[in-house]
């Protein structure tokens, strides 16, 4: 029987809080401590490894076993989502199995602790954990003695301590004895112990798992292999790793080929040393992306209440529309995780199919192998520059992907980095000055720089270059992937020897004109020009200048421009400028444009000048002339009906001011029987005016429609 203390007052002589942590601790450790003596003391040294510019790297391990064998793993829990995807565990022997792998519960802690009798998932406080063992006998520890007895429950209750006259909380246990029910203060108790054992190796058993928790940084994969006899077998996985890095150092000379030597940086951010290990760097990105393997995964289900029969009442039906079939029914889908082994029962050499099985530079294949390789070497006269430092790799092909294969066992200890000589070649270079696209009118001076050619067989990965000029220092760059053959511009420094001052300048004209469905169809010519004044104010060495220009949209390049090269957005133009030279290099870009224009905007001097000036041709004018006489004749028709449209307007309102007066006089009189006379003269006259605005509209329509006619037919060159 163990005792629990209790921490809740100053004159409590143990804590019960302390006292579940130290219990806690203890059965951890004992925990570890056995799983440790039960382990299999095999191991599998790291042999080969393959970084990827993804964030991942490819391990594989190797070893012998003996009989049957588990192999233990340690990984950071990080990594184990990881390795669960990726591993691959073969026994090359051909004389045994892989039985399996196995590792560490990641069950949430809080659904843990749910699992055991007493839940501590939600920190509770010592009334609220006593007030959960209802029902389980105790001993509490007093100062006037012991009480042994039943938990009833828990509760709170508000009391004035000494002299206060504000009352606190004070837990309290109400425990039932042989005697009635007692109310314990749980300021006052000393120690409370669980009579039952059972129920004492719960709240043990959840302490370890809250111990256990916490302390585990790690976690241990096991892998089964089973067979006879001493064997040797493999283990591949991938799992999250720094990306491999690369720089470069140019070493220009005017007397010796540029000698070029690359470094990669490799980061060891494991726990393991690496040592003599075979390396390899690819500079392919597979798809990879993390995925939670190693916690369970609980579905959600729908809660049901449990059925009851209630009591009888009478019922009423509703009437019967249609009859459905109310059957129905739920699929439950189940994932079944199952880890492929490879190799089972097959009798092969066991090193012809290790290296059939693990290509340095490629991730396994789901049986654990995959195609040879090609191997591409640099020639034993290619050397580094900055002391004559040997390249350490030799670079290959494996499938669609460029890697590297340090040729020499390589050895980086845990958390530490190096640098790898990976390129060192001579290479083909030509020194520039670089002009890139600036504000017009600014005096600006060109970037010194070199254009590169990978004469080399290797993919040149991105990365900074640091540039040495006959030896000294001369500045950095950068490159994006250069693949052999490939060539590309990097700047270094600004070139103060060479001043460059752009002027542009813009102009369009009216090429050619004709008529189209009715509507002028100008052609022009917009030239857009742009001027490099140049000088170059060394006195000794010539420049090679090259001239970015940026495209203009649709605008093509005069055809006595021809640029050395061009991008997506740039011409590039080549020009050399002898030592204290000044000279202009002119751009010129032209584009044709099409514009319609309606026969209303121009009158028929501008046509006719069009026409004088060779861009319009003598029919195109005749047909523009045509239009205007039958606009004119439709313009007299419109002036015409819109006079008689007001004359009418005139005698209406004479009519009324007419009737008006009409209405106060006597219609016997002279005045009425001439007011009569005039308004009868007047019907007259709008009979005759409304006939005429009713052929007038008749002229007038088939004139518009004779027009539109015309003018939709009416394409003249």
């Amino acid at each position: 029987m163990k005792t629990l203390g209790l921490g809740l007052a100053l004159t409590v002589a143990a804590g019960l809080c302390c006292s579940m942590v130290a219990v806690g601790h203890a059965a951890a450790a004992e925990a570890i401590e056995t799983r440790a003596e039960n382990a299999a003391d095999q191991s599998l040294a790291v042999t080969r490894i393959t970084l990827y510019r993804s964030g991942v790297a490819s391990f594989e391990r190797r070893g012998r076993v003996s009989g049957d064998a588990d192999v233990k793993l340690k990984f950071d829990n990080a990594q184990v989502n990881d390795v669960l995807k990726s591993l691959v565990a073969v026994d090359l022997s051909g004389k045994g199995q892989v039985r399996g792998v196995s590792y560490g519960s990641s069950m949430p802690l809080s659904r843990r602790l749910e699992s055991f009798g007493i839940n501590l998932g939600d920190e509770p406080s010592m009334a609220t954990l006593l007030g959960r063992l209802r029902g389980a006998e105790v001993r509490v520890g007093l100062p006037e003695g012991v009480i042994n007895g039943t938990i009833l429950g828990s509760e709170a209750r508000e009391q004035a301590v000494g002299n206060a006259q504000k009352t606190v909380s004070v837990p309290y246990l109400n425990v039932v004895t042989a005697k009635g029910i007692r109310s314990v203060s749980l300021h006052e108790a000393r120690t409370v112990e669980l009579v039952d054992a059972a129920l004492q190796e719960e709240l043990t058993k959840a302490l370890t798992a809250i111990a256990t928790q916490r302390e585990e940084r790690t976690r241990s994969v096991d892998v089964g292999f089973g067979g006879t006899g001493d064997r040797e077998v493999a283990v591949i996985y991938t799992h999250e790793a720094p990306v491999w890095k690369v720089s470069y150092r140019v070493l220009l000379a005017s007397d010796k080929p540029t000698k070029l030597s690359g470094w990669a940086i490799v980061e060891n951010t494991t726990d393991d040393d690496w040592t003599d290990v075979k390396l390899s760097l690819v500079s392919g990105r597979p798809v990879s992306f993390s995925m939670d393997l190693q916690e369970p995964l609980f579905a959600q289900r729908p809660w049901v209440a449990v059925p009851s029969v209630g009591g009888m009442a009478p019922r009423v039906y509703a009437e019967a529309i249609e009859a459905k079939d109310m059957n129905g029914g739920q699929a439950i889908n189940q994932a079944v995780r199952r880890l492929g082994t490879a190799s089972r029962g097959q009798s092969v050499d066991a090193k012809r199919e290790a290296d059939k099985a693990y290509p340095a530079a490629a991730p396994a294949a789901a049986d654990g192998f995959s195609a040879p390789r090609t191997q591409l070497h640099f020639s034993e006269e290619s050397v580094n520059l900055a002391g004559g430092v040997v390249s350490a790799a030799t670079g290959a092909v494996s499938g669609e992907v460029f890697h590297y294969d340090v040729s020499t066992p390589t050895t980086i200890a845990r958390q530490s980095s190096a640098m790898i000589p990976i390129v060192g070649a001579d290479i083909k270079t030509r020194r520039v000055s670089i002009l890139s696209p600036g504000n017009s009118g600014q005096t600006r001076y060109p970037m010194r720089g070199m254009e590169l050619t990978n004469s080399t067989d290797l993919q040149l990965l991105p990365g900074p270059i640091a540039v040495y000029d006959e030896g000294v220092y001369a500045g950095d760059s950068m490159i994006e992937q250069i693949g052999p053959g490939d060539t590309r511009l990097l700047s270094y420094a600004t070139d103060l020897d060479v001043v460059v001052v752009s002027e542009e300048s813009s102009s369009s004209t009216v090429r050619k004109v004709r008529i189209v469905n009715g509507v002028f169809e100008q052609r022009t010519n917009a030239v857009q020009t742009t001027t490099y004044k140049l000088r170059n104010k060394s006195e000794k060495t010539d420049r090679l200048l090259i001239i970015e220009h940026p495209k203009l949209g649709a605008y093509k390049l005069a055809k006595d421009l021809k640029p050395v090269s061009e991008t997506a957005s740039l011409y590039r133009f080549e020009k050399d400028i002898k030592p204290g030279e000044r000279t202009d290099f002119v751009v010129t870009q032209e584009t044709e444009g099409v514009t319609t224009i309606a026969f209303d905007n121009f009158d028929e001097r501008e046509v006719l000048a069009w026409q004088q000036a060779g861009k319009l041709s003598p029919a195109a004018l005749e047909a523009f002339r045509e239009v205007g006489k039958r606009r004119g004749e439709i313009r007299t028709l419109e002036r015409r009906k819109a006079e008689l449209d007001a004359e009418w307007k005139r005698i209406v309102d004479d009519q009324d001011r007419t009737r008006k007066n009409m209405g106060s006089i006597d219609r016997n009189s002279d005045l009425y029987a001439r007011y009569m006379k005039k308004l009868g003269e007047q019907e007259t006259q709008g009979e005759k005016i409304g006939a005429e605005n009713i052929e007038l509209t008749e002229k007038l329509r088939k004139l518009q429609e004779d027009l539109s006619k015309y003018l939709s037919q009416l394409n003249v060159e």
